[in-house]
């Protein structure tokens, strides 16, 4: 029977020497940072969850984002694609969503930021929208200012993940649904805004501005898949190469 002091001196040689493991804890911390610093910008998304609920509409699935910023719209880019569902349970209906309602991009932008809505309610869908997302929950104030004689107020009031014109999409059976952001009203904060309709006549809508009542919305990015498999096999190399240098210094100390 071996006492501790007589453990074989290949086994002792074999063994990692402090050098090899303070190696081994610096290439582990560096092999860590490079992916956390990697993972976001690698896997930068250009789709996002959502989900929305309010005055008994609600709707979830997936927002598609152009990557290109909007030219004249800082920190606005154009929604090209929506999948997902939508229920308004005043009417008694739900229904698959099929899609985005197209439109140009804003044009005839002013000094001040502010441009016409690309779609309007002439276009025969019951709102006006723009199709517009604001990733970092600051859309600007769009609405021009009104024109002589117009009996509106100004509406000066940005932010928000959409604008006020918002986006508007299509559900199944023939009805079209509108989520905007009122952005941040004076006594009430953000609140955002959803509307329905069936073949261009509006059914029913939750939070318009300065009415008090706001749509509860939720969105998260979606990192594609392939970006996450570009992000793990990135990590995974290092720590191949991070095995191959242990065993190296192993050899070398030994």
């Amino acid at each position: 029977m071996h006492s501790f002091s007589e453990v074989p001196a290949a086994i002792v040689a074999a063994r990692p020497s402090k050098r090899v493991l303070a190696r081994l804890k610096l290439l582990a911390f560096t092999a860590v940072a490079i992916g956390l610093v990697a993972a976001p910008s690698v896997a930068r998304a250009d789709s996002y969850a959502f989900s929305f609920n309010g005055g008994g509409l609600s709707g979830s699935g997936i927002l598609t984002i152009s990557t290109t910023e909007v030219p004249g719209v800082p920190g606005g880019y154009q929604i090209t694609g929506i999948s997902g569902t939508f229920s308004d349970a005043n009417a008694n209906f739900s229904g698959a969503i099929t899609g985005v309602q197209t439109t140009s991009l804003p044009s005839g932008i002013g000094a001040d930021g502010t441009f016409i809505p690309p779609g309007s309610q002439a276009d025969g869908f019951g709102f006006s929208y723009d199709n517009l997302f604001f990733p970092g929950g600051n859309s600007p104030a769009v609405c021009p200012p009104p024109l002589p004689g117009d009996p509106h107020d100004p509406y000066p009031f940005g932010g928000g993940l959409f604008d006020i014109y918002g986006v508007l999409f299509n559900v199944e059976g023939g009805y079209t649904v509108d989520l905007w952001s009122n952005g941040v009203l004076p006594g009430f904060g953000l609140t955002y805004g959803v509307g329905d309709a069936l073949n261009g006549t509006v059914l029913n809508t939750w939070g318009e501005p300065f009415d008090g009542t706001s749509v509860n919305v939720s969105v998260a990015a979606t990192p594609e898949p392939g970006s996450l498999l570009l992000l793990g096999t990135g990590l995974t190399g290092l720590f191949v190469g991070l095995k191959r240098r242990i065993k190296s210094s192993t050899m070398l100390d030994a």
